[in-house]
């Protein structure tokens, strides 16, 4: 489960276990540099999957400069109706949340038969790209983009095509959003440039997805306004107004409009090509069949990571507890019963567990992070030093068997919040490297810029927040772009501090069970 969102996320109930029936009935786990899947799939197929996946990771992370290397762990599910009860709502075709304990995506083996478009056919991966583009373009620790970008170069990557010389063509229309493009309002230029700070309501949303994919194909595949986007982009994170920036990166802008109407119009869009001996991809990818243990807690796993609620967490570790007992010396299934009695909050069969696994592994850095968290629990029920002094010891072992890892830094800095104590300048410089490891997860991103608000660093408190702030997702009532215009405003520490506990973002912290609402979102 994610750090800063402890039994808060899903409200899934258990007999969302039973999942349609397999069709293969031999769980593989796939290896690449980026990415750890599991499927009921054939090898051949989960390795193909696979190594488009990195090839996409490589067309994005070259596009945008990311210089991150976190890794995501995905589980395809037979359906959308599983992928819905995963989410906890209706028709939902997938999603993917960047994580400081491991980034997570739950996307469905096939869908319903849908209309097949000018020549683009809905995937599974296309739901998947949709949102991992999201995850990189919050990768980038320097700049942010705002939400007409971020959703509309999401719709424009999502149906990046792969041909047989191993080249990527990105440009292709999303048939889901060409009727929204020619009706619905058809959103000016500038009233997509202030929709941040004039967020859309009820049905205008889609025009986030389908206008701003209009203006980022424009803008970045048509030949047109070349440098403009960027331009854009680097006016707004040096903090210039986003119409006065308009006005500047791309002139009169009613004149822009009729471009945009000129080209909507056309019977076709060009595309891109980029080249395979130009998109650097690791394409080595392992897979393996899954071992007894493995498959049979594989499904309880999957629950557990995507998120239980303080209703579920206990069934579902009732569930999966027979199966850790017939596999006592099985490593994976240890960490996952570990983890599921941890949530259910039995911290002693937790702790058990955690032992077992430390037994098999003693370098298994979950085993090390469990322990820290038991101790952490015990130490907030015995109001207890010495619990807190024993739980970063444990985090601080499992930091020093991977330094690149985010979550010891993230629970080191949560234990003095937790504790009522000013965090030293290590945990202050442990929270920022989180960040920096995996910016894409906004929960450590607002522990950072609290952070740097209490120490009176307000460009980097800024630069660390505005991602959040400047959401498709956050709506009109986004706590960190109210924080970030009373910045802009020119607010001291002192009020800027006073109005993060009226928003109440300023003790977000996973031991005392503080969460962020927005966190919870997926997109």
């Amino acid at each position: 489960m994610s750090i800063g969102k402890k039994l808060a996320f899903v409200p899934l109930a258990v007999s969302a276990l039973a999942f349609a029936a397999p069709a293969h009935a031999e769980w593989h786990e796939a290896k690449s540099r980026h990415f750890t899947v599991f499927a009921d799939l054939p090898e051949n197929d989960l390795r193909e999957r696979t190594v488009k996946l990195e090839k996409f990771d490589a067309v994005l992370r070259g596009l945008f400069k990311v210089e991150t290397d976190d890794q995501a762990t995905i589980y395809y599910v037979p359906s959308m109706d599983d992928v819905s009860r995963l989410a906890g709502r209706a028709n939902v075709g997938g999603f993917y949340r960047p994580d400081a304990q491991g980034s997570l995506a739950i996307i469905p083996e096939r869908l319903p038969k849908m209309r097949d478009m000018e020549g683009v056919k809905p995937t599974p991966e296309r739901i998947m790209y949709h949102e991992y583009t999201h995850h990189m373009l919050l990768s980038n620790m320097g700049k942010f983009f705002p939400s007409w970008a971020t959703e509309g170069l999401a719709e424009l990557f999502m149906s990046a095509q792969f041909d047989a010389a191993g080249n990527v063509i990105i440009g292709a229309p999303n048939a889901d959003r060409s009727w929204a493009m020619g009706g619905m309002n058809r959103w000016t230029v500038r009233r997509l440039l202030e929709s941040d700070t004039n967020p859309p309501k009820g049905e205008e949303r889609i025009e986030l997805y389908s206008r701003g994919w209009l203006l980022c194909h424009y803008l970045l595949i048509s030949g047109n306004r070349p440098g403009q986007f960027f331009k854009y982009i680097n006016a707004i994170n040096a903090g210039a107004p986003p119409l006065k920036a308009g006005e500047a990166a791309f002139g009169d802008l009613d004149a822009f409009d009729r471009e945009l109407e000129r080209y909507v119009r056309r019977s076709s869009f060009p595309s891109s090509k980029l080249s395979s001996d130009k998109v650097k991809t690791p394409t080595e990818v392992s897979v393996r069949t899954l071992g007894p243990g493995e498959a049979a807690i594989i499904e309880y796993r999957m629950i557990s990571a995507n998120g239980v609620t303080a209703k579920t967490a206990g069934p579902l570790a009732e569930r999966a507890r027979p199966v850790a007992a017939r596999y006592p010396d099985d490593v994976f299934v240890q960490r996952a019963i570990t983890e599921m009695e941890y949530d259910a909050k039995n911290y002693a069969a937790a702790d058990a567990a955690a032992n077992r696994l430390l037994a098999l592994d003693p370098k298994n850095i979950m085993g090390l992070v469990y322990k820290g968290r038991i101790a952490a629990q015990r130490a907030i029920e015995s109001k207890d030093a010495n619990g807190w002094r024993e739980a970063r010891r444990w985090f601080l072992q499992a930091n020093k068997l991977d330094p690149n890892y985010a979550l010891p830094f993230a629970l080191y800095y949560d234990s003095f919040v937790a504790a009522g104590q000013t965090p030293p300048d290590a945990a202050i410089t442990g929270i920022n490297r989180a960040v920096v490891l995996v910016p894409a997860d906004q929960s450590l991103r607002i522990r950072a810029g609290i952070a740097a608000l209490r120490a009176g660093d307000l460009k980097l408190s800024r630069m660390v927040l505005a991602p959040i702030a400047f959401t498709a997702h956050g709506g009109d009532k986004n706590p960190y772009a109210t924080l970030i215009k009373e910045m802009d405003a020119g607010a001291d520490k002192a009020a800027l501090l006073a109005k993060a506990a009226e928003l109440k973002i300023d003790k977000i912290n996973e031991f005392t069970g503080i969460a962020d609402d927005a966190a919870k979102k997926d997109s």
